[in-house]
């Protein structure tokens, strides 16, 4: 029995001894380089070198891996986990079966942009988890600082490629991207105490600031790639200027080229506005500007805005016209009529001994050396002024003339908040050429025209080039007609104009009248598409926007103050509301009296105690319009025992004011709005 033992023992042994040789491993898996040989333990990625492969070597039998086996590269959290699933980064199948020695490599796939820790894990595994391997305590940085995705400071304007500061006050720079472990901040090259985050905020030093986004043990692989600079200035005459300032007085001839100006601070992500004597310069928003070849002396400023609220302007240059001007020009394009001749001019301060000379088509016109021509056909005009100054330069003005095929009339209205008065008039009218071409007519072309004012296509009778709406009677839509007196043309209507007067007696409707529980309360005001609607809610005595609302409605479900504003073109309305959980108690004026009815009941006309107060004026009409009764300082049962008519007729009509304004109104009688009641005898 004990050899039996002694054998079973060593066939066990010999058996551990033959698995220990034959046994199958995978080395850790490491990153490296497509066609390197080296790998690495610090994963150090630049957006323009995002690659990478990975290595694992397996040792073991032939053939334990057959031909198809897919084998899995995985990658955890920055903290070393496995999520499930895991981040894959990529798979290998191999073609053949693997060798006793052989290594796996993936081939090169992109590194995720999030990538930014210490301690990474790197995991290859079989399809079927046969044998793991894993490479822990990896670093890992992924900094992009190439393209909008790139390393970034911003101030308030994100476009621009420096901060300004405004005044006396600060600013803040926000480091991009946001989501590092920690940014140290230098100003000046040397660190800010404290500032470890991606803001920086209540600046104001002008200077250099720099950012490093710190990427632990890849800070000195990137070469100090992982850092930024950026300006912050004083935005402020010593700083923003017309560079040509130091030759103030600046002086240009006509046909210096280029005549231009520029400023000191050419960011495109900041915004100009130039003024020549004060006046705007239309469509000059650039950091130059190019004069025009007449009419440029003068003292020329810029504003330059950084962003909203921070702005300064330029101190003044002169600049000189060493030569002459063309005054004035006729427009670069003019309509011509049927039958008509149109008057071409031009006025200068060339002295005497320059020259003129006018062009058709490109063509000189015989004998046209004057200031004016008189033009009878579409074409192409022109003008020369050879100037006999210093400059001698050649001034040159052109027009086109068109035939028109149409007409187009447009309206424009103003309207009379205080009075409910719209004045309507004949803003342009339009010649349309056969290029589709709309080029306003002059004044003087009017003349041509019979012109008439419609009200929802019913004609007023009015042929003036204004009309006049007057009151919310006569809210309506109207269009005017523009006929060619010769007939040559079809007659042309405006697009209508709407007209809907806001008026006094606007209110918030509540539906229902107070906010049941758990339920919700609809306030709206009158609808009109003319009007616009902003609502607000009171937030600790501050009414605050409420963004979106922008209906004649809002639905509300909290207890509060609202406020809404409605606009019509300058009109203003505001109205307010208290959203409660219980009704609100209405207020009952009588509208029946019986001084001769039963003794003692409704022998007077009794108010509500609130407009007993002194800032209340009653005044009561009879059915001829006539005053009957007038009380300030508050009512108390003073009428009809002080009715100047001894309450007399059957209908009087009443309007209550407080402190000026109109409490109670409805009915038009005369020039007042008022409610009206009726005494029974």
């Amino acid at each position: 029995m004990k050899k039996i033992y002694i054998l079973v023992v060593s066939i066990f042994i010999m058996f551990f001894m033959n698995v220990e040789s034959t046994a199958q491993s995978l080395s850790d898996p490491e990153f490296s380089f497509e066609g390197s040989a080296s790998t690495t333990t610090i994963v150090c990625v630049l957006a323009e070198s995002s690659e990478r492969i990975a290595i694992s070597e397996y040792t073991g039998p032939s053939g334990f891996f057959s031909a198809g086996t897919t084998f899995y590269l995985e990658l955890s959290d920055e903290f070393g986990v496995f999520q499930n699933p895991p981040l894959e980064l990529a798979t290998l199948t191999i073609n053949e079966a693997i060798t006793s020695s052989q290594d796996l490599i993936f081939d090169p796939f992109e590194m995720p942009s999030e990538l930014r820790g210490e301690d990474y894990s790197l995991r290859i595994r079989d399809e079927n988890s046969l044998i793991v391997s894993v490479t822990e305590g990896i670093p890992i940085y992924y900094i992009d600082i190439s393209g909008e995705n790139g390393i970034s400071i911003t101030g308030p304007n994100p476009l621009s490629n420096n901060v300004a500061l405004c005044g006396t006050g600060s600013t803040t720079l926000t480091a991009f991207p946001v989501d590092f472990a920690q940014y140290t901040w230098l100003y000046e090259g040397s660190p800010i105490p404290g500032e470890t985050t991606n803001i920086l905020d209540n600046i104001t030093q002008p200077g250099t600031y720099t950012v490093i986004f710190e990427s632990g043990s890849c800070n000195t692989p990137y070469g100090g790639r992982n850092r930024i600079n950026i300006e912050v200035f004083n935005l402020d005459q010593t700083n923003v200027f017309i560079s040509e300032e130091m030759a103030d007085p600046i002086e240009f001839c006509p046909n210096f080229v280029p005549k231009q100006l520029t400023c000191s601070i050419t960011d495109p992500a900041y915004t100009y506005e130039w003024f020549l004597d004060g006046e705007a310069i239309a469509d000059s928003n650039t950091s130059f500007l190019d004069l025009p070849q007449s009419n440029f002396a003068g003292e020329y400023t810029v504003i330059v805005t950084e962003s909203e609220g921070c702005s300064v302007e330029t101190n003044p240059v002169e600049v000189i016209n060493l030569g002459s001007d063309i005054l004035t020009q006729p427009p670069p394009q003019l309509i011509i009529l049927p039958e008509e001749t149109i008057t071409l001019a031009i006025t200068t301060n060339a002295p005497d001994g320059s020259e003129i000379q006018w062009f058709e088509n490109g063509i000189e016109i015989p004998g046209a050396t004057n200031l004016f021509i008189d033009v009878t056909a579409p074409g192409m005009y022109s003008v020369e002024l050879m100037t006999n100054d210093l400059c001698r330069a050649t001034l040159r003005a052109e027009t086109e003339v068109f035939s028109p095929v149409d007409f187009k009339p447009t309206v424009s209205q103003v309207i009379d908040c205080d009075d409910n008065i719209a004045t309507l008039a004949l803003e342009d009218l339009f010649g349309i050429t056969a290029g589709g071409l709309e080029i306003p007519l002059t004044t003087n072309q009017y003349a041509f025209f019979d012109f008439e004012w419609f009200r929802d296509a019913t004609t007023t009778g009015e042929t003036g080039l204004t009309f006049t709406v007057n009151g919310i009677n006569e809210n309506d839509s109207y269009t005017l007609t523009a006929t060619f007196i010769a007939g040559d043309f079809p007659t042309d209507t405006s697009d209508p104009v709407m007209i809907e007067f806001l008026t006094d007696d606007i209110t918030i409707l509540s539906d229902p009248p107070f906010l049941p529980f758990g339920g919700t309360v609809t306030l709206s005001v009158p609808l009109s598409s003319l009007y616009t609607y902003e609502w607000f809610t009171d937030v600790s005595g501050d009414f605050q926007l409420i963004e979106g609302e922008t209906t004649n409605m809002l639905v509300v479900s909290e207890e509060a103050n609202y406020r809404v504003i409605i606009t019509y073109q300058d009109c203003v309305v505001q109205r307010e509301i208290s959203v409660g959980d219980e009704p609100g108690a209405s207020v009952v004026i009588p509208n029946v009296i019986t001084p001769n009815g039963s003794p003692g009941v409704n022998d007077n006309w009794v108010l509500p105690d609130e407009f007993e107060t002194s800032d209340v004026q009653v005044a009561i009409y009879s059915s001829n319009g006539k005053l009957d009764f007038e009380k300030s300082g508050g009512y108390n049962e003073d009428w009809p025992s002080n009715s100047a008519s001894g309450a007399s007729e059957l209908i009087y009509y009443y309007i209550i004011t407080r402190n000026s304004a109109v409490v109670k109104k409805r009915n038009n009688y005369g020039n007042a709005l008022v409610f009206c009641f009726q005494i029974v005898l």
